[in-house]
């Protein structure tokens, strides 16, 4: 019995305990106290070493100072430190980083705005995806640091500068290029592409254990990849859906540039969100009940440069940049939406058709595809769509399945009668026909099919 006694209390007090120590706090403080810092002079400056994509020993008894930008402490960063010059002492700010085989970076010091001193000598330097990196040698490649090592190169200091010291703002455009890579920035203003809209901040693996997001400018513009990870504790919270300014550390994997957060505080997307690609309504919407489009009376061209204004139609990007262009070939000309090529980017494109439901008895259309690798067409009605407006405030009725569309894989194919739709006569009024196109090109696999459509018929 006493013995059981003993027992419970035991577990009671680890319990109490592990409670006590436990506590979610949103950031961790490295006990100064605690925490052996040093103060050395450099012997030069970042932007003075020397480097190339060749990995080469450096062996003079050099010394650089450089302040944190990144943290490891919720996960977004892993067994790596990225570094930058003061933007108030440097001419030409440099960024880098070092890879380290620990983790927790963020308990031993490497906290955004710490200076660390770093002694070359005996480590590896190379232009890695077109910034600097300093690290040992592994398999004839920059590699981590060993966890016996590290502490003889990477020598902390007192001195903690506020982020005001490192951050620079950016827009988007401007903020994606190599002499950024690994300095602290400030994207603005900027939100989350639609795609992203609703979404939580991990949802898919895009590679690696996290998700590219893409982000894109209020003013409009290429998107860019955001990188969350999986990891992160905040990684199963909703995007944001308004606008404002991102802080985080740009990277680089390969020829993709990846922006990267450090906490869910970087996210300051507090204003109102801006319908960066707003609907192309036609000057001349008119809903009749019989009416052939074969597209002949427009202007053809290339995927960017094709008619995308259409008097008589609605020509949505609701979500990408991408429209329904009108296009040409075999001597015919047609509407083309696809999701590949420049900008790559996730697509939801409508084109929207007025009808009067009352008079129209049938629908029918042509399609034909190129370079197809899925189906990326659905088609809609909606009796209480208001033109220029949300798509989502809308009823759409599914009508796809009363279709066949074209699979072919090459431009020189006919194009496919698709059926035709009896429209129910209890479907009356002033309505539309919506054909809408959904592809990826930032998610894996792609779905970027040319999908093609010509004579569409009401009668």
């Amino acid at each position: 019995m006493k013995k059981s006694i003993f027992k419970n209390i035991f577990t009671l007090a680890l319990t109490t305990i592990c409670l006590s120590s436990c506590v979610n706090d949103d950031s961790y403080d490295v006990p100064e106290n605690t925490l052996k810092t040093y103060e050395l002079t450099p012997t030069i400056a970042v932007n003075q070493i020397v480097a190339t994509s060749t990995p080469v020993l450096y062996t003079a008894d050099d010394i650089i100072e450089a302040y944190v930008t990144s943290s490891d402490e919720k996960g977004t960063f892993y067994k790596s430190i990225s570094f930058q010059d003061l933007k108030n002492t440097a001419t030409t700010i440099k960024g880098f980083s070092v890879p380290l085989n620990i983790t927790t970076l963020y308990g031993k010091g490497f906290t955004p705005g710490r200076k660390v001193y770093i002694k070359l000598k005996g480590l590896y330097v190379a232009n890695v995806f077109g910034s600097l990196q300093i690290g040992s040698l592994f398999e004839g490649e920059i590699g981590r640091i060993a966890e016996n090592v590290w502490q003889n190169h990477l020598l902390p200091s007192a001195t903690i500068v506020p982020e005001s010291d490192l951050v620079r703002p950016f827009s988007l455009s401007a903020a994606y290029a190599d002499v950024n890579q690994n300095t602290l920035i400030d994207l603005s203003p900027v939100q989350f592409d639609e795609s992203s809209i609703n979404r939580t901040y991990y949802d898919v693996d895009s590679g690696g254990g996290a998700t590219n997001h893409a982000i894109i400018a209020t003013s409009g513009g290429t998107s860019r990849i955001l990188r969350m990870s999986s990891f992160c504790p905040f990684s199963g919270n909703t995007v944001p859906s308004g606008s404002g300014t991102i802080r985080g550390v740009l990277t680089k994997y390969d020829t993709d540039f990846q922006f990267i957060v450090r906490y869910e505080s970087d996210f300051k997307l507090n204003s109102p969100r801006v319908d960066v690609f707003p609907p192309i309504v036609g000057n001349a919407l008119q809903y009749l009940g019989v009416f052939t489009e074969n597209f002949e009376s427009y202007t053809a061209g290339s995927a960017t440069t094709g008619q995308n204004n259409f008097p008589k139609y609605v020509n949505d990007p609701v979500v990408g940049s991408k429209t329904w262009r009108t296009r040409s070939s075999s001597g015919t000309k047609y509407i083309e939406m696809s999701s590949f090529g420049n900008p790559v980017e996730n697509n939801r494109t409508l084109f929207i058709v007025p009808v009067d439901m009352t008079a129209a008895n049938n629908l029918s259309f042509k399609t034909r595809t190129n370079f197809y690798n899925g189906e990326t067409l659905k088609v809609y009605y909606s009796t209480n769509y208001v033109p220029g407006s949300a798509i989502s405030s809308a009823t759409l009725v599914n009508i796809t399945s009363n279709f066949t569309f074209s699979t072919a894989n090459t431009s020189t194919a006919s194009f496919t009668n698709s059926g035709v739709y009896s429209i129910p006569t209890s479907v009356t009024g002033n309505g539309f026909f919506i054909f809408e196109y959904t592809g990826s090109g930032l998610s894996s696999p792609a779905l970027t099919t040319n999908m093609q459509i010509d004579d569409i018929v009401v009668n």
